[in-house]
């Protein structure tokens, strides 16, 4: 059996539900969809979201959960896996979308462990083209081809990753971390100490709503949280934690730390504005780690 679990958050993923599980039809295996809205409920404003949700509770082999309380992604997941009986775990994002028909097809013909199909970065390029979470994930596209996943295979487990039920123990995801990011990075380096195979395929599901530029650097400062907690741990799964180690090389961090103090605001403000740069944006999340790091001391 096929568990394929999707954790949302003030999100529709009607139209993701339904063609998933067409497709599940269509393949003619044993399948299960789980959806589990994770707090959406607790927002009064939301509460239409969810509604207009509970339409696919009505499709076949589809299971809608609604939760009251927000627990996090790392324990809304293994949530979704202790509720699943599949021998193969498919775990996809609810706010996700899909525009490929063989999307089933081509997880149920791959071979591994822990198979990863990728994300395709979607949206019009003229309506998003001040957003700076679309601007980064672009880049990030264009960096992440197969060619380049498979060569560091356990560092590209964004959500659409099909995994043996075997291989994830009775809790996937590391709770501890209870801010936003770095879940499936840890994740990724279990697997790494496991030995398992881990397979890239060209399987893609499509990412093209973005949130707004304040709200995307509220998480990515979030994140930058997460990583510090985490830094041990990480170390040699970060980018951002290798360049760090250079500045501390160099002695450079308090010069940094200085540095962000006098242009936090100001950089922050471009931003947030309708013209984001990416080259800021890495130079933000350096600078902010630092003082983090600093003002932890």
């Amino acid at each position: 059996m096929l568990s394929i679990l999707l954790p949302i958050y003030k999100c529709s993923c009607v139209a993701l539900v339904t063609e998933l599980q067409r497709q599940c039809m269509e393949c003619g295996i044993a399948y299960e969809i789980i959806v589990a809205d994770d707090g959406t409920m607790a927002d009064t404003m939301n509460q239409h979201i969810v509604e207009r949700n509970k339409v696919i509770g009505q499709l076949e082999g589809v299971r809608y959960i609604i939760r009251q309380e927000n627990v996090g992604r790392s324990a809304i997941r293994n949530f979704l896996f202790s509720q699943s009986k599949g021998d193969c775990i498919l775990f996809i994002d609810g706010d996700l979308s899909l525009d490929n028909p063989d999307f089933i097809r081509r997880y149920t013909q791959a071979e591994g462990d822990v198979v990863v199909g990728g994300i395709r970065i979607g949206g019009n390029p003229e309506q998003w083209k001040g957003n700076l979470r679309y601007k980064y994930e672009c880049v990030c596209e264009a960096n992440n081809t197969i060619e380049k996943r498979q060569k560091q295979p356990f560092q590209h487990l964004a959500t659409n990753i099909l995994i043996r039920r075997s291989a994830l123990g009775e809790c996937p995801y590391d709770e501890r971390i209870s801010r936003y990011g770095y879940e499936d990075v840890l994740l990724g380096k279990r697997f790494q100490q496991q030995g398992l195979t881990i397979n890239h395929i060209d399987n893609p599901v499509l990412f093209c709503n973005f949130e707004s530029n304040e709200t995307y650097i509220s998480k990515t400062e979030e994140a930058l949280h997460t990583l510090l907690q985490f830094r041990k741990d990480l170390i040699n799964f970060s980018s951002l934690l290798k360049m760090v180690e250079r500045i501390h090389h160099f002695h450079l961090a308090k010069l940094l730390f200085l540095a962000f103090k006098l242009l936090h605001k100001p950089l922050k403000h471009r931003l947030e504005s309708n013209k984001p740069s990416i080259f800021l944006f890495n130079l933000y999340k350096l600078m902010y780690y630092i003082s983090l790091e600093q003002q932890a001391r």
